[in-house]
């Protein structure tokens, strides 16, 4: 609706692969993510009556630079869950991008998967803003079919394996039995699904890889050898391959079109430096098949090894209590730093330990714009948010 009314609007994604997608399918958008040049906005905005433009949530700040008259403008934060799902990892981005949507009047926050109601009010961006349900009369459910393993990707292996052998999942409907001949495989690691590719010997031919643009990315892939690139979302009417495997980029929003596709969520809840465990998307993952047609499209495998989501109320109330004092006394004590170069050394270490462990040992962060060492309470929040889920 946002895409085709008569109002000028900034629809804010957190997933870039998600308004590539749209902008894809809505070819007079303007999409503006990394490297989008300040006057090509401007140009877009100014040739325009009724400009849309697509924008991630890291990229936002870029767009409101060029916009002079903000009162005629409509924002949609779309899957806004994720302002604090992704906060476990990148909290700064997330805290810079709401402080940016205050310049808005009319600001709409969407989700199918919304922020739980206890979440919502322990954030004071959130509190004074109107919430609405939207319950509907006719609603699939979608069957989640656990299988716990010491060795997931072990597990996805065998999946890739069985159906290159065409030993397919199958279901009978009406008398007469269907194959799904795809699959799709959610994974939370690009080397865990480059590890999958090169131990079943998958060619380019095969196999659709969708992660997030980046040289590091695209670098990694690469070394898988000619024909191996990132690839897309294909659009309703493309082929798709046999395999597609995705990182978190496509776990919200985008459109996956298949009549044959089953999804598997692959889960490694052990690896800390993944950047949130997949899990927690599961909703959002059964989601992504839209054709109808596909008898799949009901059920979802989730393969796991044991990670958070199988500790006690108590026992993850005890280990957060223990980061959360920890977290205290590092603030109390960085902060009483008087010496010049050890102070700016702990800011140094404070800020490149969370960007590599995401804030798995402690809430601790420096705010550049007071000059202190804070608590993260959005991290904290995610970290609650990611359990209950």
């Amino acid at each position: 609706m946002a895409l085709e009314d008569k109002h000028k609007t900034i629809i804010c994604s957190p997933r870039n692969n998600l308004i590539v997608n749209k902008h894809e399918q809505y070819g007079e958008t303007m999409l503006v993510i990394g490297g989008c040049k300040d006057s090509d906005i401007r140009k877009y905005i100014e040739s325009k009556d009724v400009p849309k433009i697509l924008v991630s949530y890291d990229s936002f700040s870029k767009v409101v630079e060029c916009i002079d008259d903000k009162s005629e403008w409509r924002i949609v934060v779309d899957e806004f869950q994720y302002l604090l799902a992704d906060s476990s990892f990148k909290s700064e981005t997330e805290l810079r991008f709401m402080e940016c949507l205050k310049q808005f009047n009319y600001v709409t926050y969407l989700s199918a998967t919304p922020i739980l109601d206890k979440y919502i009010s322990q954030i004071d961006f959130f509190k004074d803003i109107p919430y609405y349900y939207m319950t509907w009369q006719e609603v699939e459910k979608v069957k989640v079919i656990r299988q716990r393993t010491a060795r997931p990707i072990d597990a996805a292996v065998e999946i890739v394996n069985s159906y290159r052998q065409g030993i397919y999942p199958c279901i009978e409907k009406e008398g007469v039995k269907m194959y799904s001949k795809e699959c799709v495989i959610f994974l939370n690691s690009v080397t865990n699904i480059l590890d999958i590719i090169k131990k079943t010997g998958l060619s380019p031919d095969d196999v659709n890889i969708i992660v997030g643009n980046s040289a590091e990315n695209d670098a990694q892939i690469s070394k898988l050898g000619d024909g191996f690139i990132r690839g897309r979302i294909p659009l309703k009417e493309e082929k798709n391959k046999m395999f597609t495997f995705c990182t978190s980029t496509a776990f919200a929003g985008c459109d996956f079109y298949s009549d044959c596709a089953t999804s598997f969520v692959i889960s490694d809840g052990k690896r800390v430096n993944t950047t949130i465990d997949i899990s927690t998307d599961l909703v959002q993952i059964a989601g992504r098949q839209r054709f109808k047609e596909n008898p799949f499209r009901k059920h979802l495998v989730f393969i796991y090894n044991k990670s958070s989501i199988e500790k006690s109320k108590e026992e993850f109330e005890y280990e957060l209590q223990k980061k959360v004092n920890l977290t205290n006394a590092e603030i109390e004590s960085n902060n009483l730093i008087n010496d010049a170069a050890l102070r700016e050394k702990r800011i140094k270490d404070v800020c490149r330990i969370q960007k590599m462990l995401k804030y798995d040992e402690s809430f601790i962060m420096y705010d550049k714009q007071n000059d202190k060492f804070t608590f993260n309470y959005m991290a904290l929040l995610s970290e609650r948010y990611s359990y209950d889920l």
